[in-house]
């Protein structure tokens, strides 16, 4: 009986002793639920909230392969315009291949203060044989609410956060003249519905839009302002730049119609210049580095199917009076293009552009070029 109580006495002490143990066992932790992106809506298509925070962030971009080919000509002789604006005998006449890579980061949340942004353009070419593209910031701006500052285009092209007056009158990726350029700027752009207006502040510390770079430095910056309004049938804007270095005006207005009949957009629009010498006044390029006095233009945009795309533009621009300097008495200017998207985010383009212009000696130059390019966007 001993030795029987001894055993049983022993087997409940191990039972008991188990127990405890499996009471004390580690158990692995449920793992924590994973955040995942979410979606946001709040400012378009393509955003998502960066995990952990209330910023929504977009990335886009293309990838570009483009060739390009052109001919220019003075008097019947092939000439072509350096970067100083100097006649080179049958320079640069020919083909060129070129490869984009674009990316860009929005990030954008709201405050109290109204919507504060970050944008940046990551951009890199390749035209040349060295098989290396140079990457550089191509844009980068802060927003909040209506205040904005940064580089990138200057705001008598095209203002920051859009506009029917941007760009030129003609809609073809070249555009036409209109005095295209970038600058470090800052500025205040107001919406009140279908009307916005905005005062811009630019350095002049850069160059002219046709290329010259400016000789001095001083304290005042350029000033543009912009008026415009969208409506139902399209919209009308008004941009108005002063030249502080070289005490210059220029004015670009532009009209955009709905047409309603074919579902096509028409634009018309004209720029004035009052000095030879300005930032803000249309190039004459590649004839001369002359700025034009005035210039009018026409442009249509119509889509013809489902995936191809028509666009056809006209522009005539005066230069100054041979007492004033001028070399140019008048150029005329036309643009074409067609734009195939055969699925989402493939595009083919085919683009050609041709101009002459007419000197008061009577000689004649004349320009044509074109290019075609395979984009993949994202």
């Amino acid at each position: 009986m001993n030795i029987k109580s001894l055993l049983i006495g022993s087997a409940a002490a191990l039972v008991a002793v188990s127990g405890a143990r499996a009471a004390d066992a580690i158990v692995a932790a449920e793992p924590e639920p994973v955040e995942y992106v979410r979606v946001c809506d709040a400012f378009g298509t393509g955003f998502f909230y960066i995990p952990g925070t209330e910023t929504c962030l977009r990335i886009d971009g293309y990838v570009r392969f483009r060739v390009t080919g052109s001919r220019n000509t003075v008097g019947g002789v092939e000439y072509v315009y350096d970067n100083t604006g100097t006649a080179v005998l049958g320079a640069n006449n020919g083909y060129l291949m070129n490869v984009r890579a674009r990316v860009n980061f929005d990030a954008r949340s709201e405050t109290e203060l109204g919507t504060l942004r970050g944008f940046i353009r990551m951009q890199s070419n390749n035209g040349t044989t060295n098989g290396r593209g140079t990457l550089f910031a191509d844009q980068a701006v802060i927003q909040l609410g209506g205040l904005f500052m940064g580089y990138t285009e200057s705001a008598f092209a095209a203002l920051w956060g859009g506009g029917v007056g941007n760009w030129g009158i003609i809609s073809t990726d070249t555009g036409g003249s209109y005095a295209y350029q970038r600058r470090n700027q800052i500025g205040y752009r107001y919406d009140a519905g279908a009307w916005y207006a905005a005062l811009v502040l630019e350095n002049d510390n850069g160059q002219n839009a046709n290329g010259t770079p400016l000789a001095t430095n001083d304290w005042m910056p350029d000033v543009v302002g912009v008026l415009g309004v969208t409506q139902g049938w399209g919209g009308a804007a008004m941009h108005l730049g002063y030249d502080e270095s070289n005490k210059a005006v220029g004015v670009k207005g532009i009209v955009q119609l709905d047409v309603a009949a074919t579902g096509g957009t028409l634009r018309v629009g004209g720029f004035y210049s009052n000095k030879i010498a300005n930032s803000y006044g249309l190039n004459l390029n590649p004839f001369t580095t002359e700025v034009a006095n005035w210039s009018a233009g026409i442009g249509y945009v119509q889509n013809l199917t489902d995936t191809l795309g028509m666009e056809i533009g006209y522009q005539y621009l005066d230069g100054f009076s041979q007492a004033k300097g001028g070399t140019v008495r008048h150029a005329h200017l036309v643009q074409g293009a067609l734009s195939w998207t055969p699925v989402t985010n493939f595009n083919v383009r085919l683009e050609g552009s041709y101009g002459q212009a007419k000197g008061y000696n009577g000689v004649t130059g004349k320009e044509a070029s074109g290019f075609m390019w395979v984009r993949r966007s994202f």
